[in-house]
């Protein structure tokens, strides 16, 4: 018997319907306990999808950076003298 239950024994002893609707009242509590603890499953596997994503994403911009840095600088055209600047 599980312990709250046996507390709601004690304290409430003699009256069967104080003792049902306690009954209920704990049904009602491992329903709602089961019902969160699946959220906190689906949440914690769609929290791990986004840590890979991220991880994946992190990984392809350093990779893009790192091709980046090891490009040679774009050659800037030399101003010819006597040039109208505009």
């Amino acid at each position: 018997m599980p312990r709250l239950a046996l507390l709601a024994l004690i304290l409430l002893p003699g009256t069967a319907a104080a003792q049902g609707g306690v009954e209920g009242r704990l049904n009602e509590l491992q329903r709602s306990i089961a019902a969160l603890s699946g959220q906190i499953r689906q949440l914690e596997s769609q929290n791990q999808q986004l840590q890979q994503r991220l991880e994946k994403m992190q990984a392809g911009f350093e990779q893009r950076i790192e091709r980046l840095e090891k490009r040679p600088a774009p050659a800037r055209p030399v101003p010819r003298a006597g040039a109208a600047r505009p």
